[in-house]
């Protein structure tokens, strides 16, 4: 080589330097999981000591609601960046249109490989439900999972054809050995898991080694909890706790796993649930109200690259965020009718407007439904006929206890909501 040729090649050199790797993504949905439930949220009752780490390790987002809440909805916002009303999934057990987006398919156009594990509840009605490989798995490759259903024990689950496979055991345990499997397999590029955990969705029956590991009696309650549903609320949080720190134990084994396999510095992690659970506050179970046990869910993301370790985070996000904030961090594509916002910016490095408000609905076309809007720490409720019922300040009133949608010197807030 002469030495005008070698200064050529030398000059190009930085052209062919390789590109920083772009990040996995690990996503895991908790059905049902409450915010409040949380070692990071000041929850000194759960047992849960993986999902501590994760939160000192990344970021703990406090102030997040789901779009509804209620499993289909929720799920459909979180996979296409869109309102429920505006995909066309405005109750549980419909079939996602095949017109709407999906970050699986934003990300497997960008390179990644792409893959779902357990419960998907997007594909209509049909239980456990086979989803064949095609438009209907929204650009997801590897497939291991089935469209709704809560036996957590002895389950069933799906591949590439419409035989099930059966397991044994706790379904978490198996579901996690498998998103263990892919992570390994993929490791040489980027990828992007989902991993759908039924729990702590009822039933609320924990495996052996969690299942008394509370006592229903030990519970302080919310304050919010009237004293007639003290007791079923008590019996209620010892089952529902029981499946969280079963669950915790599962989010360890991911996270050792990206720890072997030297990744964690590289790998987005995301742990988050598609809706809450009132469990007594109120005097009510379950979830699909606007009360900030069901509506408000919880977010941590561990991303080293690019968050700072063991940060609280009140900036408002709904989950209708998630997708175009992941495809921001991701460097991927955002399509245009996506509603959500990429935040990517704004929760890596401070840089962009914070949202003013969300925005949330629920039980839609029904004698119930409901639209809310939360606005710094107002919060504003009005049913169907557009009439308020509920507003509150949850600074002063946490619990929701003092309604002042009725209070006239509340009528300037009110009204500026509505």
């Amino acid at each position: 080589m002469n030495r005008r040729h070698f200064v050529t090649v030398a000059a190009s050199a930085p052209l062919l330097t390789a590109q920083p790797r772009k990040p996995n993504v690990v996503f895991i949905l908790a059905d049902q999981w409450r915010a409040q439930a949380l070692p990071s949220a000041g929850d000194s009752e759960l047992q849960a000591p993986n999902l501590a780490r994760l939160a000192k390790e990344g970021v703990h987002f406090d102030r997040v609601y789901a779009s509804y809440p209620v499993c289909t909805p929720s799920r459909a916002s979180m996979i296409t960046g869109r309102f429920p009303h505006a995909c066309r999934m405005p109750k549980n057990d419909l079939l996602l249109p095949r017109e709407e987006p999906s970050i699986a398919a934003q990300l497997k156009a960008a390179g990644y490989a792409t893959g779902y594990i357990g419960k998907w509840h997007l594909d209509g009605e049909e239980r456990p439900g086979f989803v064949p490989p095609g438009w209907r798995r929204r650009g997801f490759d590897y497939w291991a999972g089935f469209n709704r259903g809560h036996r957590y024990y002895d389950s069933v689950y799906f591949r590439d054809d419409p035989q099930p496979i059966e397991t044994k055991g706790f379904e978490p345990d198996y579901q996690t050995d498998l998103a263990i499997g892919f992570i390994r397999r993929n490791k040489q590029n980027p990828f992007y898991l989902f991993l759908s955990w039924g729990p702590p969705h009822t039933p609320r029956n924990p495996p052996p080694e969690t299942r008394g590991l509370y006592d229903p009696r030990q519970f302080a309650l919310r304050e919010n909890v009237p004293a007639s549903h003290a007791e079923q609320a008590r019996k209620g949080l010892a089952g529902y706790y029981g499946l969280c720190s079963a669950l915790d134990r599962q989010i360890g084994r991911l996270l050792r796993t990206l720890d072997e396999e030297q990744l964690t510095r590289d790998t987005i992690v995301v742990f988050t649930a598609d809706h809450g659970d009132m469990l007594g506050s109120q005097g009510l179970d379950f979830k699909n109200e606007p009360y900030e046990e069901s509506a408000r869910i919880p977010l941590l993301i561990r991303y080293p690259r690019a968050f700072t370790a063991g940060e609280r985070n009140s900036t408002l996000l709904s989950n209708v965020d998630y997708m175009p904030t992941l495809l921001g961090l991701c460097g991927a594509e955002i399509p245009a009718s996506v509603q959500g916002v990429d935040h990517s910016t704004l929760l890596s490095k401070g840089d962009g407007s914070r949202p003013e408000s969300i925005f949330a609905e629920g039980k839609m076309a029904g004698e119930g439904e409901w639209r809310m809007v939360v606005r710094g720490h107002d919060k504003l409720v009005i049913d169907r006929h557009g009439e308020v019922t509920h507003l509150y300040n949850l600074s002063n009133d946490p619990y929701e206890m003092n309604n002042l949608a009725d209070v006239r010197e509340q009528r300037l807030t009110r009204d500026a909501l509505l």
